[in-house]
């Protein structure tokens, strides 16, 4: 069977990847805004380790997406699992051949970890309380450090990552509660699994009201620019507001699945923000 690119691309999961592909450009931004080496070498790295990671994701949930996600290209049948897996190596052989050829040593050595932290998550860890989510955020923080690494300056880094990190725990944890039935019936321990979605959601409420009062801090301390305050409190505060809101004691899936969705879109807002600040 001929996969279509259009399913490729849908397996790969763009707009993840987009994600990527921005927050190494901010965090190159914070960083002062001079590369040391192409930024949009590592962006692309970034992005092409991202979707790999999506298709292995895939791969090893298979099970689960039937339940949850059967619209998905695997569980639909819009692509094999021989494809797939191809799609997968080709892309981790090409981002692990880009980063030893046309990036220094030090943000290599972070895109191949990526590589191996994403399968390691998508094979085991998932499974793992709290782990996996753990786990997801400081590869998706990480980004930001690829782009202040390629300028020389790593540490800028540190508080664009720890908001993220933050941003994308809270996320996680919400998708937790959404894919309920799904995990359950295939053995991931979640927070909604183990405990229930009504805790999964004062979980994660408790954690977006936190990161909702820390998120104006750099503007106070690290004199970030009125550009990172008009979008963080116009738009990614008031998404975190409203996701609190939404899923404390939640029972019902839709209520997970709309606030994953706004705090999706917010978490664009963010990086924009993070980079209009500096």
């Amino acid at each position: 069977m001929r996969t279509r690119p259009a399913v490729l691309a849908e397996i790969l999961r763009p707009h993840n990847m987009l994600a990527s592909a921005l927050a190494t450009v901010a965090g190159l931004v914070v960083a002062g805004g001079r590369a040391v080496e192409p930024v949009w070498i590592v962006a692309l790295l970034a992005a092409v380790a991202t979707g790999a990671g999506n298709v292995v994701n895939d791969c090893f949930d298979l099970s689960i997406d039937r339940v949850n996600k059967p619209r998905r290209p695997l569980p639909s049948g819009r692509i094999t699992m021989r494809a797939a897996v191809a799609l997968y190596v080709a892309s981790s052989c090409a981002v692990v051949a880009g980063a030893i050829l046309f990036v220094t040593r030090d943000v290599a050595v972070l895109v191949v970890g990526w590589q191996v932290a994403l399968f390691v998550y998508a094979r085991w860890c998932k499974r793992w309380l709290v782990v996996g989510n753990l786990l997801v955020a400081a590869i998706s923080s990480s980004a930001f450090f690829a782009g202040a690494m390629a300028a020389g300056n790593a540490p800028a880094a540190l508080v664009p990552a720890a908001i993220a990190f933050a941003f994308v725990l809270c996320r996680e944890i919400v998708k937790g509660g959404e894919d309920l039935e799904g995990d359950m019936a295939c053995g991931v321990r979640t927070i909604a699994v183990t405990a229930g979605r009504p805790l999964a959601g004062r979980t994660a409420a408790v954690l977006m009201l936190a990161l909702a009062v820390l998120i104006p801090i750099p503007v106070l301390t690290l004199h970030y620019r009125v550009g990172y305050f008009v979008l963080m409190e116009g738009v990614v505060v008031p998404a975190l507001l409203f996701g609190a809101t939404r899923v404390a004691d939640a029972t019902d899936r839709s209520v997970f699945g709309r606030t994953s969705r706004a705090l999706k879109l917010a978490m664009f807002v963010g990086i924009v923000a993070i980079a209009a600040g500096a």
